[in-house]
């Protein structure tokens, strides 16, 4: 038998004969039970050390009187609500402008 005339280079063909082979074992062992509980265990695992992390870290940057990440998250958020806030007054007197116009 010849061999099949491709147009794809022969690290595509390899590639590709690899993921018909393995594709289909991926899916099924993405779809248990078993693998949902790991990744949800893993997930709460990894939250846990970084919430650690993050509050040794914060009151290591309070030690030496430094606003910590979780500090400057919060300010964010409360500038961003400010400029929202500011946007909204400033749609609101340019409306009650124009009407008095």
């Amino acid at each position: 038998m010849s061999p099949v005339l491709t147009d794809k280079p022969r690290w595509r063909q390899v590639y590709d004969a690899v993921e018909r082979n393995l594709a289909p074992r991926v899916e099924a062992l993405v779809h248990t039970r078993e693998f949902t509980h790991t990744t949800a265990g893993m997930a709460r695992a990894r939250r846990l050390v970084l919430d650690r992390v993050n509050g040794v870290a914060a009151r290591l940057w309070h030690l030496v009187n430094l606003p910590a990440g979780t500090d400057v998250q919060r300010l964010r958020r409360q500038v961003g609500e400010l400029d929202r806030q500011l946007r909204r007054l400033t749609l609101q007197l340019d409306r009650e402008a124009r009407q008095q116009d």
